[in-house]
């Protein structure tokens, strides 16, 4: 088993982190078409056919999406995958799951950037550990890869899945970024590479066209995996673009090859959620988000309760986890916001620093006699018209804090989720936002000077700087981030948007989920597994331990579709 660094969840709101992905995704949108690594794999490799239809009685198999961010939670999902079975009692019986024949994990299998190093401690150690007491026998794990998968354009996923390599009781099989498996007779499971989103490359087009003309027969059932969902994106954030690659694949690979196609399996929102589509009241297709491997729980609350404009059909909205109430009142958490996430308070702490030093200096030059900060302890009030005149003064004659304030209204306009939002003033809601930072600056600093020289009476330039730069740096910091919560709360419940950053804030470890699939007598069932808390797990000898075990249970009924 390889060394590794068991990591803790990955701080979306680190500056050296927001910058770093900020980077890595603009890089990956201009080259990564530019150097598609999915047609120079198929120029090098063979096209390939994974047969898992041995005349089993029965098969089983896993799916597990968005693995690869803090240890405890994703340690926790791959433990489960790898045991033996999983017994889950509830009120309608007993289910003896067994471990699958084979495991797909299905995109951004590392947070946040494919390196070889993050690889190493946030899925490949993780997983060597978890799977230690697999047997001898080997249980095939296949992948498609994510966005974070192609930041390094492919490279250390092709690496890792595509060379044939055992990681701890699994054996990679697949030699390109996308594979085909025959199931059973009648059924097969592709995995498809969407890149960035990007239309489906022609050669896996030929590939899948291959499969379906020379390996399969009409009336087949594919299960087909993908990174992200298409069809909530483009119903809720209008993202036609995406669905209508996956609608084009679809016609294309599936249904003009006489195939049939009920289900679609995919992560990339890191929760669980069904659409079921009717017909005559009985359900017929099924497409259904499980991207609770391991990485930050995102909510379901903003989910829509049908999906439409699909070419398929409408489909209804059946089963969440977290129930929609559950993820509402999470939500709440964000007014913890500086607890959550200290080093970006502490960058706001530092904006605030900069701000009250950029208004003392100016102050100086105020050519009006006495100083803006003796005016504060010669009034028994904070803010007098004067006073305020005078700061509106220091303030617009102050380049860095004019540059803070276009910043912060541009800054936080931009970083508004507008697509998301059902409001056309979602961006207005945005900046202003940022000018309520500012002004809040300046009440924080005011107040602060005020107290400083009225209370306690620090009228030293030296050490009125100092005291009242401490203050500062401590209260100001903390409001802002207060701040921040606040408008994560309302615009993520209120406005129904930022569900991304509203939830990342937070790294919740809790609410993670996969799903075992169980395939017998022509009948394909699917059983979503979630624990609401995960272990805590720590290193004894060369094993990791817990006290805190997990509590598997079904988090939506068995799915039957017949095949």
């Amino acid at each position: 088993m390889k060394n590794f660094q068991p990591q803790k969840m990955v701080g979306w709101y680190n500056v050296k982190q927001l910058a770093g992905t900020a980077i890595r995704s603009i890089l990956s949108s201009i080259f990564g078409s530019r150097a598609d690594k999915r047609e120079t794999l198929a120029a090098i490799t063979e096209q390939e056919v994974y047969d898992l239809d041995r005349n089993q009685p029965e098969l089983w198999l896993d799916y597990i999406s968005d693995t690869g961010d803090g240890f405890d939670a994703t340690f926790s999902m791959m433990k489960l995958i790898a045991q033996e079975k999983i017994v889950i009692e509830n009120e309608k019986g007993t289910f003896e799951l067994k471990r699958g024949n084979l495991v797909v994990f299905g995109g951004d299998q590392v947070y946040p950037a494919p390196t070889q190093e993050e690889y190493l401690n946030r899925f490949i150690g993780p997983l060597e550990a978890a799977s230690a007491e697999i047997g001898e026998e080997k249980t095939e794990l296949y992948a498609i890869p994510g966005n974070h998968d192609w930041y390094d354009g492919l490279s250390n996923f092709v690496e890792i899945f595509c060379r044939r390599k055992t990681i701890g009781g699994y054996k990679t099989i697949q030699n390109r970024s996308y594979f085909a498996i025959k199931l059973t007779d009648n059924t097969w499971l592709w995995g498809i590479d969407i890149q960035l989103s990007a239309s489906i490359d022609d050669l896996q087009i030929e590939y899948f066209n291959y499969v379906a003309k020379s390996e399969m027969k009409a009336g087949n059932n594919v299960i087909l995996c993908t990174a992200e969902p298409s069809w909530v994106h483009y119903n809720v954030s209008k993202e036609y673009e995406k669905y209508k690659n996956m609608a084009e694949f679809e016609q294309q690979c599936i249904l003009a090859n006489g195939l049939v196609h009920n289900l679609t399996l995919t992560g990339d929102l890191h929760h669980y959620a069904r659409y079921t589509q009717f017909i005559d009241d009985k359900p017929t297709k099924h497409k259904i988000t499980a991207g609770g491997g391991g990485a930050f729980l995102h909510p379901t609350h903003n989910l829509p309760e049908q999906l439409s404009g699909m070419h398929e059909g409408n489909f209804e909205l059946q089963e969440t986890f977290p129930k929609v109430k559950t993820s509402k009142r999470l939500a709440f958490r964000n007014f913890l916001f500086p607890w959550y996430n200290i080093g970006f308070g502490l960058f706001l702490s530092s904006i605030h620093l900069v701000l009250a030093y950029a208004l003392y200096t100016t102050s100086l030059l105020d050519p009006e006699p006495g100083s803006l900060f003796g005016d504060f302890a010669q009034t028994s009030e904070i803010f007098t018209p004067e006073i305020w005149r005078r700061l509106m003064w220091t303030f617009f004659y102050s380049p860095p804090a004019i540059l803070i304030l276009l910043t912060f209204i541009v800054g936080f306009y931009s970083f508004t989720d507008k697509k998301a939002s059902r409001f056309k003033s979602a961006g207005f809601f945005g900046a202003l936002h940022g000018a309520v930072h500012i002004y809040l600056m300046l009440v924080a600093f005011s107040s602060i000077a005020y107290f400083t020289e009225a209370y306690l009476g620090i009228r030293s330039a030296e050490w009125g700087i100092l005291a009242i730069g401490l203050q500062v740096f401590v209260i100001g910091g903390l409001v802002s981030g207060i701040l921040v919560g606040l408008y994560l709360v309302i615009s993520n419940l209120v406005f129904k948007m930022h569900d991304n950053e509203a939830f990342s804030s937070l790294k919740i470890k809790g609410y993670k989920n996969f799903m075992r699939i169980h395939i017998k007598n022509n009948k394909l069932t699917i059983y979503p597994i979630g624990v609401k808390k995960t272990s805590k797990w720590h290193k004894v000898g060369s094993v990791f331990k817990t006290n805190n075990p997990m509590t598997p249970m079904l988090i939506d009924e068995p799915i039957v579709i017949d095949l």
